[in-house]
C-alpha cells in the first residue's frame, strides 16, 4: 500500500525534497563564503557543483509518483477543455449516447430488481418451490417422511376475504399457510410471534398474522395490536404477530395469513378436495435440487397409498423442485432479456453514429495531431489522449442516461403487465449505478477507438508531416464511415423487424373473437363471508336477490351471475367422468373448465345455443341435474353423436373412482358455442356450465351488467342495490368485460409497445447517422460538384448521385439486418401468435421503410449539393 500512501502525500514529499536541496545549497554557499569567496560567486559555484536542481527534483518525484495516473490528469483536463471547445459535437454525442445508455440502464434496472436481487430471506438459494397442487394432508405427509428439506411448508391458493370494520367490510388479500411457514422462510416477527404447532389443530386456529403494511394501514402501527381480535370472513381471530417489513408471502398483495388446520381423524378434511395447497421447502445443507426432486418423486409413489381412496398413479407424477426465485420470475426473464438485447443494439447504433461524428471532427484536429507526432508523441500516447476524451463524453452521457432512466422508470413499470413478479420492488440500487458507470466507460472506449486509431496511424502522421492530403480527404476514411453507417442500418433493421413481428402478432391476437360479447358489460365481484354458505340455501337466495335487484338498476338491460369470469386465469377445474368413457380407477380423470352460472348468463354474454336448450329457473332447484356443455366438449366426448341426454359426473361426487352413477350424474341438456378461457392466444377448451343450486352455492359471485350507461354509474347502482340487501357485503373488482379481455393480452401488448418504442429510437438514431455521413461527403465533394456543374452537369444528376449513395448504404444495411433478424428468429418464435418469424409482410415493409428513410435523410444534403455555385466552389479551393 506504499504507492497509495505516496499518492496522497506527494505534495508534502515534494516540498520536503525542495527544502532539503535548498538547505544543501545554502550550506555549500556558507562554506564557500567562509573560505573568502563572494556570496554571488559562491552561489554560482554551489549550483554548478550541485547540478541541475530541476532535473533532480523531477527524478525524485518519479521515485514517488504513479506515473500513469499522474500523467492521466493532464489528459483529463485537456479532454474537458476539448469538450467545452466543441460544444456542438459534445451536445450531439452526449444526447445520442444518453439515449442508448439510458435505455440500457432502464431495462437493466428491471432485470436487476426482478431477476437478480435476492429474496428477503436468509440463504434464499436453498428455498425451493415444489410444483403441483396438493391436499393439505399430502404436504404434512412429506413433512414427516422427507429427508432432503430442513423444513417443508404448504400454502393455499385461496386469496381474498372480507375483513369487517365498524360500518362496512373490505375485501383483503390473504392466504392460509402451514404453521411452520415462517420457520421455512427463516424470518422473525416484527411484532408478537408467529404460529405455534398447536395452531394447526381445528378449534385452536382462530389466530392471524398481519403483514407489516396492513398493520400500518389498518392499525396505524399500534404497538399494542397483539392480542386484539379482527373479524375475517365472519370469524373472530386473535392477532398473534406482524410480519417483518418487506416480507410478502405467499403473494405480493398478501395482507394477512391464517394457519392451515386439521380436524383430527377426519380423512376427508386432510386428503379431500380442494387440492389447492402448494409447497415450499428449505433444503438441508449439502442437498442439491436434483437430489430433492429425486426424493420427492420416490416418496410420491410410496405415499400414494396414504390416500383413503384409490388415486391415479400418474397424479402429479412429474412434480419438479425449482429454486423459489426462479419460480417467482417464471417466464418474465426471457421477455426482459429480449428487451435488453434490443436496447443493446440501440447502444451499438449510437456508438457507430458518434464514431462517425468523431471521424468527421478529426479533420479539424489534424494539425494538432501532426504537431503532437512531430514533437515525439507515440501512437499509443495519441490514442490514450483521444480515448480519455471519448470516455469523458461517455461518462457525461452515462450521467444523462441514468437520469433519464430514473425519470422513465415509473412509466416503464406501468407498461409492464400488472402481474409481473416483484414489480413493486423495481427501483435504482447500487448495482444499477455500477452498470451505468461500466456501460459509460465501455461506450466511450467503443465509439472512440476507431477515430483514435485512425488519428494515431503512422501513415497519417507521415502524410501530415509531409504536407499530404488530410485524413478527411482520404477515401479510406469514408469506407470506414460507410461501414459504420451500414452497421447502424443493419442493427436498426434487426430491432424494427422484431418490433414489426410483435406488432403483427398483436394485431392477429386482437382479431381473435373471444367467443362472447364484451361490449357495454360491467363486471363486479360480490362477496359474502366464506362461512355464509354453511346455512343451506342462504348464499343461493342472497345472490338471486342481487340478480333481481341488479336488473332494476336504471340503464341496465340485463344481469347475470357467474362464479369465475373467462380469461382471468382463475378458471375452476371440473374433473369428471363421462358416459361412454369408462376409466380405470388408477387413471387421471378428464378435466374441463367448470362454471356455475345463473340462467341469464348465456344471453348476457351472447353465447349461441347450438343444440338442446339453455338452463332455466327450474334447473336451479337441482332436481333436473341439468348441465350445458360447449361445442368443443361435445365434439370431443361424443363425436357424431347427440350429446343431449348424456351423463357427466364430478369425480368429487363419485362414491367409487371411475364409477359413473347415472342416478346422481348431471345430464347434458344443451350445447353452446365455444369461448376462449385463458387468453385469446390459447385454443378452445372443454367447458361445463352448471346452474346455481343449493348443492354448489358459493359465497363469491361475479355480477355481469349489460348497460348503456357509463361503467362507473352502473357500478354505483350495483353498490346501492347490494347495500340495500346487506350493507356489510363489499362490491369489488369493478371493470368492464372489455378490460378483462384486454388484460389477458397485456403481456404481448407491453412487449410490442416497448419493442416499437425501441425500434423508433433505433430508426431515429440511424437516420441521423445517414444524414450526417451524406452531409459530410457532400461538404467534402464541394469542389468536385462545382467542377461538374461548371462543365454543364444538370443539377438533378447531382441530386440523383447523392440520393443513390444513400440508397446503396440503406440496401447494404437492410440486407445485413435481415440476415441478422433471421439469425435471431429463434428468440422471437415463442413470443409470436399466428405470425411466422419469417413473416413476408414484415420482411418486405422494413427494408422499404429503411429505403424511404435513406431518401429522406439524403434529400437535404442532395438539395444543398445541387444548389452549389460553381464559381464559389472553385474559388473556395
Amino acid at each position: 500500500m506504499r504507492w497509495l500512501r505516496n499518492l496522497f502525500s506527494r505534495d508534502k514529499a515534494y516540498d520536503d525534497l525542495a527544502e532539503e536541496i535548498r538547505q544543501h545549497l545554502e550550506e555549500r554557499v556558507e562554506s564557500l563564503v567562509a573560505e573568502g569567496m563572494g556570496r554571488i560567486d559562491a552561489e554560482h559555484v554551489a549550483r554548478r557543483e550541485f547540478g541541475n536542481v530541476t532535473l533532480m527534483e523531477e527524478r525524485g518525484r518519479e521515485a514517488w509518483q504513479w506515473p500513469s495516473l499522474d500523467s492521466l490528469w493532464p489528459d483529463v483536463r485537456f479532454g474537458l477543455r476539448q469538450i467545452v471547445r466543441y460544444r456542438a459535437f459534445t451536445v450531439m454525442a452526449v444526447s445520442t449516447l444518453a439515449l442508448g445508455i439510458g435505455a440500457n440502464t432502464a431495462i437493466f434496472t428491471l432485470i436487476d430488481s426482478i431477476m437478480l436481487r435476492p429474496l428477503p430471506y436468509p440463504h434464499q438459494e436453498r428455498l425451493m418451490r415444489i410444483s403441483g397442487n396438493f391436499p393439505k394432508g399430502w404436504v404434512r405427509a412429506y413433512q414427516e417422511h422427507g429427508q432432503s428439506f430442513a423444513s417443508l411448508s404448504g400454502y393455499g391458493t385461496d386469496a381474498e376475504a372480507n375483513v369487517e370494520g365498524t360500518d362496512a367490510a373490505e375485501r383483503v388479500f390473504g392466504s392460509t399457510v402451514s404453521v411452520n411457514t415462517f420457520d421455512t422462510l427463516g424470518v422473525h416477527p416484527a411484532l408478537g410471534s408467529f404460529f405455534a404447532r398447536e395452531n394447526e389443530i381445528a378449534g385452536r386456529d382462530l389466530v392471524v398474522v398481519l403483514s407489516y403494511g396492513y398493520w400500518q394501514q389498518r392499525f396505524a402501527g399500534d404497538l399494542h395490536v397483539i392480542g386484539q381480535t379482527v373479524r375475517i370472513d365472519g370469524v373472530s381471530r386473535k392477532i398473534l404477530g406482524v410480519m417483518p417489513q418487506g416480507i410478502r408471502f405467499p403473494y405480493a398483495d398478501t395482507q394477512f395469513v391464517v394457519p392451515i388446520s386439521f380436524k383430527g381423524g377426519d380423512a376427508t378434511d386432510a386428503w379431500g378436495h380442494p387440492f389447492d395447497k402448494q409447497a415450499i421447502g428449505r433444503l438441508k445443507d449439502g442437498v442439491t435440487t436434483a437430489a430433492a426432486q429425486a426424493e420427492w418423486r420416490r416418496l410420491h409413489k410410496l405415499l400414494m397409498p396414504l390416500f383413503p381412496w384409490v388415486m391415479p398413479t400418474d397424479w402429479e407424477a412429474e412434480t419438479t423442485v425449482t429454486p423459489l426465485l426462479d419460480s417467482i420470475v417464471g417466464d418474465t426473464g426471457p421477455r426482459l432479456l429480449l428487451l435488453l438485447g434490443a436496447v443493446g443494439l440501440i447502444l451499438l447504433i449510437a456508438c457507430a453514429n458518434v464514431a462517425n461524428l468523431a471521424l468527421a471532427r478529426a479533420a479539424s484536429r489534424e494539425r494538432e495531431m501532426a504537431i503532437r507526432g512531430a514533437l515525439g508523441a507515440s501512437g499509443w500516447r495519441i490514442v490514450r489522449q483521444l480515448l480519455v476524451e471519448s470516455v469523458l463524453l461517455g461518462l457525461l452521457a452515462g450521467a444523462a442516461g441514468l437520469s433519464a432512466a430514473a425519470l422513465s422508470l415509473r412509466a416503464l413499470t406501468r407498461l409492464l403487465p400488472a402481474d409481473t413478479p416483484r414489480i413493486a420492488d423495481v427501483g435504482l440500487h447500487w448495482d444499477v449505478f455500477l452498470f451505468a458507470a461500466v456501460a459509460s466507460v465501455l461506450t466511450g472506449v467503443l465509439f472512440g477507438l476507431v477515430p483514435a486509431m485512425r488519428m494515431a496511424s503512422p501513415h497519417l502522421q507521415k502524410s501530415l508531416r509531409s504536407g499530404g492530403l488530410s485524413v478527411a480527404g482520404r477515401g479510406s476514411q469514408f469506407r470506414v464511415s460507410m461501414l459504420l453507417v451500414v452497421g447502424q442500418i443493419g442493427l436498426s433493421v434487426v430491432v424494427i423487424t422484431a418490433a414489426g413481428l410483435m406488432l403483427h402478432s398483436l394485431y392477429s391476437l386482437s382479431q381473435v373473437n373471444p367467443g362472447f360479447r364484451t361490449g357495454r358489460i360491467v363486471t363486479a365481484e360480490v362477496s359474502l363471508n366464506a362461512s355464509a354458505c354453511r346455512q343451506p340455501g342462504y348464499c343461493l337466495a342472497f345472490f338471486q336477490q342481487v340478480e333481481q335487484k341488479a336488473r332494476t338498476i336504471a340503464g341496465v338491460e340485463d344481469a347475470a351471475l357467474v362464479d369465475t369470469l373467462p380469461m382471468t386465469g382463475w378458471d375452476l377445474s371440473y374433473i369428471y367422468d363421462a358416459e361412454g368413457h369408462p376409466r380405470d380407477a388408477r387413471q387421471v380423470a378428464k378435466q374441463a373448465a367448470g362454471r356455475t352460472v345463473s340462467t341469464g348468463y348465456f344471453e348476457t354474454v351472447g353465447l349461441h345455443l347450438l343444440r338442446g336448450r339453455l338452463l332455466t329457473d327450474s334447473d336451479q332447484s337441482g332436481a333436473s341435474r341439468a348441465a350445458v356443455i360447449n361445442q368443443k366438449m361435445a365434439e370431443t366426448l361424443w363425436p357424431g353423436q347427440d350429446p343431449i341426454g348424456k351423463h357427466l359426473e364430478s369425480v368429487a361426487d363419485e362414491p367409487s373412482p371411475g364409477m359413473l352413477n347415472p342416478n346422481v350424474a348431471s345430464i347434458v341438456v344443451g350445447v353452446v358455442s365455444n369461448t376462449h378461457h385463458d387468453s385469446l392466444a390459447s385454443g378452445f377448451d372443454e367447458e361445463v356450465y352448471l346452474p346455481m343450486t343449493r348443492d354448489n352455492e358459493q359465497p363469491q359471485m361475479m355480477v355481469l351488467l349489460h348497460s348503456h350507461l357509463p361503467a362507473a354509474q352502473t357500478a354505483d347502482g350495483l353498490r346501492r342495490a347490494v347495500a340495500e340487501i346487506d350493507p356489510l357485503v363489499p362490491v369489488t373488482h369493478v371493470r368492464t368485460l372489455d378490460e378483462v379481455v384486454a388484460a389477458s393480452n397485456s403481456t404481448p401488448r407491453s412487449l410490442a409497445i416497448l419493442l416499437l418504442g425501441f425500434g423508433a429510437l433505433a430508426v431515429g438514431v440511424g437516420s441521423v447517422g445517414v444524414y450526417s455521413l451524406i452531409a459530410y461527403v457532400v461538404s467534402w465533394r464541394t469542389r468536385e460538384i462545382g467542377i461538374r456543374l461548371a462543365l454543364g452537369a444538370p443539377r438533378w444528376q447531382i441530386v440523383r448521385a447523392v440520393v443513390r449513395q444513400s440508397l446503396l448504404l440503406a440496401v447494404a444495411g437492410s440486407v445485413a439486418g435481415l440476415a441478422g433478424a433471421i439469425v435471431c428468429e429463434s428468440l422471437l418464435r415463442r413470443f409470436l401468435f399466428e405470425v411466422r418469424p419469417f413473416d413476408p409482410l414484415t420482411f418486405c415493409v422494413v427494408p422499404l421503410l429503411m429505403l424511404l428513410l435513406a431518401v429522406v435523410a439524403a434529400w437535404i444534403p442532395a438539395r444543398r449539393a445541387a444548389s452549389i455555385d460553381p464559381m464559389v466552389a472553385l474559388r473556395s479551393e
